[in-house]
């Protein structure tokens, strides 16, 4: 009986559930509280800051460069002949003191030539001293001749005093002049071959012109080699040389020549650092980069020490920082606190943003050296603002307390 009424009256199930659902739902909105609306008050934008100080700042010039070296020679003899012994270190990267002996040519032909250059000084000097000695014997043949010529005019009844006074000057041919000077030019023109072989034979031996080491060489025992022949190329090792690229305008920071220089090579794993000195200046500009050049010396670059610094080999490409003049009561702060048209935001005392006009001494990549227009202990914003203005409610951050 149930079953059949329920079959009967079963499409009207499911608009009651509905119809009991909305009753359900009406009853829960009616019941709930409306939320309390809240007043939130902006508290300002959220900024870090740092304190501005006043300081003496010297200027500091960053450049690059390769190392080069001070002095490079190209070792070439200046007398032919076969090289008969080699420095057994005379290799690429091997080091010599100045006046170490590199390498010998073979001397006998030169040594030869010694004894016949002594040989000709021995007979040009007997020709010189029999020359001297057949000039003086006709010398005094001369005095002799006219002692008596005067003495028999004296006793002479008809001579006359002009005839007694008259001295007769003997002809330079008589007196064996031009033969005396002929055998002292040759015994000058004999010694002077006798140094130029003495030098020629020096000069079969070659030696290091100061302390360096070699870059190569093209030499070996038995060559033959002839006064243009390149044997080698060596550099100095107690100065290298640093030609670093810097603006037109930062010339005039610097003192040319004996600004200090920091020598900077970053192997990838740690840095190492070597004093040098600002030498000169190149005189020139790059033509791509409008770079100035200056030359930054450093001295002793290949000396080792128990630290583990390398040396500092020719051609590493490193980074030089040039001490430049010293700028009194100057503010320095980052590159990025400074804003369009050479303004910078600071924090007020009611803590709001302060738009400044500043004088920019000095601007660097990486910062800014201001001379009027910050106060010390100034809070500097260098957090970046979209919409800034005067009067702006700002929240602060020190950067000390990030």
């Amino acid at each position: 009986m149930l079953s059949k009424l329920l079959s009967r009256f079963r499409f009207l199930i499911p608009p009651l559930i509905i119809i009991f659902g909305a009753v359900v739902m009406i009853a829960l909105s009616k019941s709930r509280k409306r939320p309390q609306r809240e007043k939130i008050e902006f508290s300002g934008a959220l900024v870090e800051t740092i304190d501005a100080e006043l300081s003496n700042k010297g200027v500091v010039i960053k450049g690059n460069g390769s190392v080069q070296p001070r002095y490079e020679v190209t070792l070439i003899p200046q007398v032919g002949g076969r090289v008969d012994w080699v420095h057994p270190r005379l290799a690429t990267g091997n080091a010599f003191s100045k006046d170490d002996t590199l390498l010998s040519i073979e001397a006998l032909d030169y040594e030869l030539v010694v004894q016949q250059a002594e040989a000709a000084v021995a007979q040009a000097e007997y020709q010189s001293e029999v020359a001297s000695a057949n000039a003086g014997i006709a010398a005094r043949e001369w005095e002799l001749m006219e002692r008596t010529r005067e003495n028999l005019l004296g006793n002479s009844s008809g001579s006359s005093s002009e005839n007694t006074n008259t001295v007769n000057s003997p002809n330079p041919l008589v007196l064996h002049e031009p033969q005396l000077r002929q055998a002292e030019a040759a015994l000058l023109s004999a010694k002077a071959r006798l140094e130029q072989a003495k030098l020629n034979l020096n000069r079969t031996v070659l030696t290091a012109p100061f302390n360096c080491r070699v870059r190569s060489q093209t030499v070996a025992p038995g060559k033959i080699v002839g006064p243009s022949t390149p044997l080698a190329s060596l550099y100095a090792t107690d100065i290298v040389e640093i030609e670093v690229g810097i603006s037109m305008g930062d010339l005039a920071w610097m003192q040319i020549p004996g600004a200090k220089a920091e020598v900077i090579l970053n192997t990838g794993e740690n840095e190492y650092q070597w004093s040098g000195i600002v030498d000169r200046s190149a005189g020139v500009v790059d033509q791509i980069g409008r770079l100035a050049k200056v030359v930054v010396q450093v001295k002793k670059p290949f000396a080792r020490n128990n630290s583990g610094k390398p040396e500092l080999s020719i051609g590493s490409f490193v980074t030089v920082l040039i001490e430049g003049r010293v700028l009194e009561d100057i503010v320095a702060l980052p590159r990025a606190t400074i804003r369009e048209n050479s303004t910078v935001w600071v924090v007020s005392d009611s803590n709001t943003l302060q738009i400044r006009d500043v004088i920019v001494k000095r601007l660097t990549p990486d910062e800014a050296l201001l001379s009027s227009g910050i106060n010390p202990n100034d809070e500097v914003i260098i957090t970046s603002l979209s919409g800034a203005a005067n009067g702006m409610k700002l929240r602060m951050i020190h950067e000390d307390e990030k």
